[in-house]
């Protein structure tokens, strides 16, 4: 199981629902039981998870900025062993354990004692001790509150009594606080005014005066403070034991991991028989990984996954660029086993969008530089290495785009070239936005239909893709033709052309549909009215040319804005303030503003053509660490 997990790319399934068992040879095998040990890792990661949030809380070195710097520790699983060896655990949390219980124990006081002067406050100028009222042998001496509510009830009682003395020396929120002597021989008369006012007595334990017992608690406050900061220091001190629990609680949840797999096996006394998947490029490494342990005492059977399966687990295969953009593909939905892998065909196209919406070459250098040197200074996970990568990637393509509208910061460099003028020319860059829609559209009929022919599926090629194609074209050139843009001699080509490929989609439609010749007449030009979807998906790409204006003139205004200010020392402070706060606002509004609609086009317009998804992610004999970067290099 250690090997399996050094080799890390298998993923188990239950031997009994794969392999095929008679009763008598099922009754051999057994499961593994594994409870006890489970509850044991779990019981560990408690520890481990006490012992982090009580250090981080008081070790800026963990958990502020220079802890975030530093970023999550590198290790491979050899390494991660070898270190784990060298560590004393229980000795390790007992000293973090004996220091929490004493700062817990410190901080109980401090709450204590807190309460009791909050609760003395009100009474704090009454000039008898609770000792002394207690003593008194004649006399009831009573301490205590009544409620608003009851007060009135409360004071008719009390001044029917002859041998009893009130006085209300305060007030705490609603409740009316009420020094009381009364006579013994009124006792059952005190009583009866006590309930009809609820009294509320209060009850100390100390000869001293509520003042003198506040100023007591109050220094013994100030002292268990003192030490309570003490051992706040010693847990601060424990910063590098911070890193052995990080390093141990991700060690021991790869045990869990590694000690769950367990369910889905079968053994006897000598045998012990798995099943599952690997990625078909790592079978040479894993029956390596597997003859290390078991010499040649072993039997492998292997068989490709069933293609059209929704139970295999898909594992994105990409080059080191393309793997940027696989987050994009899995927040969408992983293909299925018979899908193609969309990521390589969209993501040039994504970086492409990208940059035409957030086009200006100050803040693509900016969100370069910024990437540039996160990457170079901060230890990031391997997920967030890839976003960093991402948005790195992202700003070159937004500063070749800032280069072409000739934006810098939302202005123009007198004498700059610049290819397009967004603030003239945006009639212009419209109409290439709706051609960039139309090849987008275009390219994504194509890969459909290219997964048709693959597939032997010439008919409904020919129908879902060669009919859209014909209709579509015709429609374009024909309109075109009647502008004068395309030669007008051409129109009634175009207008045949339209008509054939519009009865194309009508049999197209009808085809699939079953019932009478009606229903499938109506199924088929329910087709045709996929036309109107296809208008909305060219509009839709207007949004290429949209944000990359509105991004421009708010950088535009900013610039104005800040130049009307300048002047005055005063103005030029506030104009520089306006600058840096507002570009970078505009700077988040375009990256954020480009980011969503480049997924949109790539979700709806793109991926609504050909691509279904719902695969599920293979799962890596690993468990997902949390503390450290484990094997990072598999990720770069």
């Amino acid at each position: 199981m250690r090997e399996l997990q050094l080799f890390r790319s298998v993923q188990f399934e239950d031997v009994k629902e794969v392999a095929e068992f008679d009763e008598e040879l099922l009754s051999r095998f057994k499961t593994i039981d594994f409870d006890d040990t489970i509850s044991s890792y779990d019981e560990k990661l408690n520890k481990c998870t006490y012992a982090i949030d009580l250090i981080s809380k008081y070790s800026p070195s963990v958990s502020g900025i220079k802890g975030l710097i530093r970023g999550l520790p590198n290790f491979t699983f050899e390494e991660m062993e070898k270190r784990i060896s060298e560590i004393d655990f229980e000795k390790d949390y007992e000293e973090v354990k004996l220091l929490g219980d004493d700062l817990s124990r410190a901080e109980s006081k401090i709450s204590k004692r807190k309460e009791m002067i909050k609760e003395l406050q009100p009474i704090s100028n009454l000039d008898i001790s609770f000792d002394e009222l207690e003593h008194l042998k004649r006399f009831d001496g009573v301490v205590g509150g009544v409620s608003e509510k009851v007060l009135e009830p409360f004071l008719d009682e009390m001044k029917k009594m002859e041998y009893t003395y009130y006085e209300e020396f305060g007030q705490n929120k609603d409740e009316h606080l009420f020094f009381v002597v009364s006579d013994k021989r009124e006792t059952e008369e005190l009583n009866e005014a006590f309930r009809a006012g609820n009294f509320n007595k209060l009850k100390f334990d100390s000869d001293d005066l509520p003042m003198k017992k506040i100023e007591t608690l109050t220094s013994e406050v100030k002292e268990i403070e003192i030490e309570k900061a003490s051992i706040e220091q010693k847990i601060a001190e424990k910063a590098e034991l911070a890193d052995d629990f990080k390093l141990m609680y991700d060690y021991i949840g790869n045990l869990k991991v590694r000690e769950s797999a367990q369910k889905d096996f079968m053994t006897t006394a000598s045998i012990c028989m798995i099943s599952g998947y690997l990625p078909d490029f790592e079978v040479k490494r894993f029956e390596q990984s597997v003859e290390k342990i078991s010499g040649e005492v072993y039997s492998i059977e292997y068989e490709d996954a069933e293609r059209d399966s929704d139970d295999v687990p898909i594992l994105l295969k990409n080059n080191r660029f393309v793997r940027i953009f696989e987050g994009i593909t899995s927040t969408y939905a992983l293909p299925k086993y018979n899908e193609i892998d969309p990521t390589p065909l969209y993501a040039p196209i994504y970086a492409f969008f990208f940059g035409m919406m957030s086009a200006d070459f100050g803040y693509g250098v900016v969100l370069l530089l910024l990437t540039t040197l996160g990457l170079k200074f901060c230890n990031f996970t391997p997920d967030m290495r890839k976003n960093v990568r991402f948005f790195q990637l992202l700003g070159v393509s937004t500063t070749i785009w800032g280069f072409l509208y000739g934006s810098y910061f939302g202005a123009s460099i007198p004498g700059m070239w610049k290819l397009l003028d967004l603030g003239t020319q945006f009639m212009t860059v419209l109409v290439i936005s709706i051609a960039i829609g139309g090849i987008h559209l275009a390219y994504a009929l194509a890969i459909k239909g290219y997964m048709q022919i693959r597939d032997g599926q010439y008919v409904d090629m020919f129908f879902d893709v060669i009919a859209w194609y014909i209709t579509l074209a015709g429609i374009i050139l024909f309109l075109l033709s009647t502008m004068g843009v395309v030669n007008p001699a051409l129109s009634n080509i175009f207008k045949y052309c339209m008509i054939i490929g519009i009865v194309l989609l009508v049999i197209g439609g009808a085809r699939g549909a079953e019932g009478n010749i009606a229903v499938r007449l109506v199924a088929g030009l329910y087709n045709v009215y996929g036309i109107s979807s296809y208008i909305g998906d060219f509009v839709s790409y207007s949004r290429l040319m949209a944000l990359g204006m509105s991004g421009g003139y708010i950088a535009f205004s900013v610039n104005m804005i800040a130049g009307m200010m300048w002047g005055s020392p005063v103005g030029m402070v506030a104009a520089i303030f306006i600058l840096v706060f507002f570009h970078a606002f505009n700077l988040f509004l375009s990256c954020l503003g480009a980011y969503v609609h480049a997924l949109r086009l790539i979700y709806v317009e793109f991926f609504g053509k050909f691509y279904e998804g719902g695969g599920k992610a293979f799962r890596f004999f690993r468990n997902k660490t949390k503390y450290i970067n484990l094997d990072r290099h598999y990720e770069d």
